[in-house]
């Protein structure tokens, strides 16, 4: 199974605790998902720890799809894991860390890996797939930081 790694990153306004914190609370997935993503929360443990699951229902281009998802590792304020346990994927891991620049502002650094279904054939779309994660990511992380800047603004990427 061949896996492909995204890297994103951006520099957040908060410290790694707000950003951390702002992170595990799964209702802040809306604020953050672009609005050509549909998500619902289906079910979440709460509060959040490691081994917590997730479940989402994500439509995106008309399709619905379920994904459950496991904190797979968590050690605030500084990293966030989440792994794929049923979805879309054979696998999906998304890692977060948080790096503080100072007492009021945090590099956060995402790492998307992940493997593409139907094999070979899955792999040939990776090029579509990077650039429909790009755009997703680039709002995110201007969503985040508008966040933590106070701005309520919508956002078009």
């Amino acid at each position: 199974m061949k896996t492909f790694t995204l890297n994103y990153s951006c520099i957040l306004n908060a410290s790694c605790e707000e950003v951390c914190s702002f992170h595990m609370d799964t209702h802040n997935l809306a604020l953050i998902t672009p609005p050509w993503i549909d998500v619902t929360i289906v079910s979440m443990d709460f509060p959040m720890c490691e081994n917590s699951h997730v479940i989402l229902r994500i439509k995106r281009f008309g399709i619905p799809t379920v994904w459950k998802m496991k904190i797979a590792h968590l050690q605030c304020p500084n990293t966030v894991v989440d792994e794929m346990d049923k979805g879309p994927f054979p696998f999906f891991r998304h890692e977060r860390i948080f790096s503080s620049l100072s007492e009021a502002q945090t590099r956060m650094e995402e790492h998307i890996t992940l493997s593409l279904p139907f094999g070979f054939l899955g792999a040939l779309l990776f090029p579509l797939v990077k650039k429909d994660m790009d755009r997703m990511f680039a709002y995110r992380h201007q969503a985040t930081q508008n966040h933590f800047l106070g701005i309520q603004n919508v956002l078009s990427l």
